[in-house]
Parts: C-alpha cells; structure tokens; sequence
C-alpha cells in the first residue's frame, strides 16, 4: 500500500464527518459562489494552510471545527473590502448599477430619507467617502498602463473545491483570466516604503507565494472535474472559454497591490510558469497537509488541537541576538 493509500485511509472517516456536522459542498468548478457561502465550508484554503504550515493550533481555532471560535464580524473595513473588490473586478459599470453614495449624514432626517431612497431603488447605500476612495483607486489600476486590462477578459471570484488523498481543498481566484490568475491585494504601507519595495515585503510577511502555489494548483484541478461535469451556475456560452481555460497549463499568477492609506497607487509583481518560487511554496503546502494530516489523526474533527509540549530548559542562544549581547557586555 503506497504512503498516499495510506494518508488517504487516515483521513477519509474525517471527511465522513465533516460532511455531517457541516454543509459540505461537492468538488466542482462555481460562478458566482457567495463569499459566505465559500468560507463556510472546511475545505482547506491558502490562510488556514498557512497557519497548519507552524501553527495548526491557530489553524483549528479559526476554523469551523471550533464550535466557539470568535464570531467573524462584519466590521466596516470588511465591508468596504468587498465593496472595492467588487468596483476592482466586476467593474465600475457593474458596481454602480447596485450601489449608491450616500451623501448626507445617517443620523439626520435628511440622510435617513436618502438611504430609504437608495435602498427603495434596490441599490446598497455607501458612505461618500468610501464611495469616493472605491472610485479613485479603481480609476487609479486602470490608469496604469501595465494593469490597465488585468481585471478584463475573463470571470471574477471563480471557486474552484476538489479531494486530493482524502482531503478536501479550496481556492477563490480573485480574476481567472486566459493566460493568468490576477489576485488583487490592499496594502497600508505604513511606513511609506517605495510601494514596489513594500509589495515584495508584503508577500514575503503574509507567505503570499503559497497562496500562488494553491490557486495555481487549484486551477490546475478544472480540466478533470470540466469533464466529470462538476460544474456550477456557469453559463452555457461561457463554457467553451471555461474548457479552453482549463486546458492551458501554463499561466502566470499576477499580485495586484494597491495602496489602501494615501495615494491609491498600483504594482503588479507576477510569477510566471516556473519560477522556482512555486515549489519553495509546494514545499511548504507539503509540510501543512502533513501537520494537518497528523493533527487530524491525534485529535480528530471533534476535539480541541491542544498538543502536549515538552518542558524546555532556556539556553543563551534561544534568546535574540540583541540581548545575548547585553548579557555578555551588560549594557
């Protein structure tokens, strides 16, 4: 029996249980899938594997095998989140068809009357100051010419779910395009960086290289389940682009960041078929599964992750660099 029969084995009453405390959804390509909907389901994505990669303790808390995991507030920055993805991606003609600023205050007669008008015409209202930052960065990715078509010619927020050695996995390609995946990125750069500098800086803080290796991956899973016909509110005369997207294998992944506090101002930074970045990224996905893997088999889909730590004894060299120096100088 090979190691990945075995793996599979292990973890296939898991899934079995998973499927019945949650509502599982079945491997497939989907259009349109809501966001609720995509980040219910315990599907292994790119954040939880990024913490499974050092700390599936925080990986189990987060997710929906904690029965009293904190609650996912929709706080106003979450919000506006969605709301300038949906301008970035779907376009501003698509965005302003379902949405309209609120000029006047919500607390005042006058601005109560406004939202009451916005919502009566089947619009979501948006405070103007959020309208407007939503606008100006928008018009910003597409004033610069190298990004200027990177959200046109293909689909936006394509869910894509699929088994692997029985474990379920998950991506949410931001824009599925041709010839790449365009994934759009905020980014505060608070201590004002040259923007191309802090970009590589973000990807390198937030491991943003494994999230490329997922969706890379998880494009990667189209062409079989297009033919075993796992496929999901796609419409008809999308489907022969969707197969011919599918079986290009070889499509860059693209990072558009843009500059949330400040000037709206755009990078894009890609990964082309190749780039060795992807299986230093493979690597560390292959370390996640495993601890994924071992902690589903120690604790299970029903018990907290608590592992049993041994008792270390401190040593000079544990400490930071900083403070072995003061030990020994004493300054």
């Amino acid at each position: 029996m090979t190691a990945q029969s075995i793996g599979a084995l292990a973890l296939n009453p898991h899934v079995e249980a998973l499927k019945e405390r949650f509502k599982v959804i079945p491997d497939g390509v989907y259009f349109g899938m809501s966001e609720h909907v995509y980040h219910a389901d315990p599907a292994l994505g790119s954040t939880g594997i990024k913490k499974l990669i050092d700390n599936a303790p925080d990986y189990w808390w987060d997710s929906p095998l904690n029965p009293a995991r904190p609650e996912d507030d929709d706080t106003p920055a979450k919000v506006f989140g969605r709301q300038f993805h949906q301008c970035v991606l779907e376009g501003a003609d698509k965005f302003k068809a379902g949405h309209a600023p609120q000029t006047l205050p919500g607390n005042r007669k006058e601005g109560i009357e406004e939202i009451a008008k916005i919502k009566a015409e089947g619009k979501v209202p948006v405070k103007f100051k959020d309208w407007s930052k939503i606008m100006a960065a928008s018009a910003f990715i597409r004033a610069n010419q190298t990004l200027a078509k990177a959200f046109d010619g293909g689909v936006p927020e394509v869910s894509v779910f699929w088994t692997e050695a029985g474990i379920r996995y998950k991506v949410r390609l931001d824009y599925l395009k041709m010839n790449a995946i365009a994934d759009l990125k905020s980014l505060a750069n608070m201590h004002g960086k040259e923007f191309g500098r802090a970009c590589r800086d973000a990807i390198a803080t937030y491991d943003y290289i494994v999230s490329a290796e997922h969706y890379r991956h998880g494009r990667l899973q189209m062409a079989r389940l297009i033919k075993e016909g796992a496929v999901y509110n796609v419409p008809e005369d999308q489907m022969p682009w969707l197969i011919n997207v599918a079986s290009n294998k070889a499509f860059a992944f693209v990072f558009v960041f843009y500059q949330k506090d400040g000037a709206p101002i755009s990078h894009g930074i890609s990964l082309s078929p190749g780039n060795p970045l992807f299986g230093y990224a493979r690597q560390m996905i292959n370390k996640a599964v495993e601890n994924y893997k071992r902690y589903m088999t120690e604790f299970g889909t029903d018990t907290a992750w608590v592992p049993t730590t041994q008792l270390d004894e401190l040593q000079e060299t544990d400490l930071p660099v900083w403070y072995q120096q003061r030990l020994t100088t004493g300054e």
